[in-house]
């Protein structure tokens, strides 16, 4: 008696697990739409945020026009004046070369789109260096360039004999450098 109850416990907790397997091959509800949409929005990957430089790129008009008004101060800051004048031109040549870059690239792809569609061949230029080396060159170049001249800029500017115009002077190197 005792193994006829087991027997048949057994035998009622294998066909009962059976359906609850059939019932797991069943196919689930779609989750509500609201679930989906959040799922999106978590699988999207943050956007890359560019790393902005301060002095290479469309900053350097506004920061260059902080250095101008050095010159304004007095005829003792001439050379804090020229050292900023010299480095908004780097700023602005290495932006100019950036820009020629892209503009290149993008316009060969545009004659190789149009050679494509006539049936022709047509062999783009290629640059040296991979769009990522040449990033970090630039800003490395626009970085060091900045460096340089900010500490050449403190350094005239420390120099000023008169001290009002010396602190006006340091006040516009600040804020042009940092």
């Amino acid at each position: 008696m005792k193994y006829l109850f087991f027997f048949i416990t057994i035998s009622y907790l294998m066909f009962s697990s059976g359906s609850y397997a059939q019932e797991a091959n069943d196919l689930a509800p779609p989750p509500p739409p609201e679930l989906n949409e959040e799922n999106q929005e978590l699988n999207k990957a943050p956007p890359k945020k560019k790393k902005k430089l301060k002095h290479c790129g469309p900053t350097t008009a506004k920061l260059c026009d902080q250095v101008e008004k050095i010159e304004d101060i007095s005829d003792y800051a001439w050379r804090v004046g020229a050292m900023g004048a010299a480095l908004c031109s780097q700023s602005a040549a290495i932006e100019a070369t950036r820009k020629q870059r892209k503009d290149k690239i993008e316009y060969e792809k545009r004659l190789e789109r149009i050679a494509k569609d006539e049936g022709k061949k047509y062999k783009p230029w290629k640059p040296s260096e991979t769009n990522s080396t040449f990033a970090k060159r630039t800003s490395n170049e626009c970085v060091s360039n900045m460096k340089y001249w900010c500490e050449e800029m403190k350094i005239a500017a420390a120099e000023i004999n008169d001290s009002d115009t010396q602190m006006e002077a340091m006040g516009i190197v600040d804020k042009a450098c940092n």
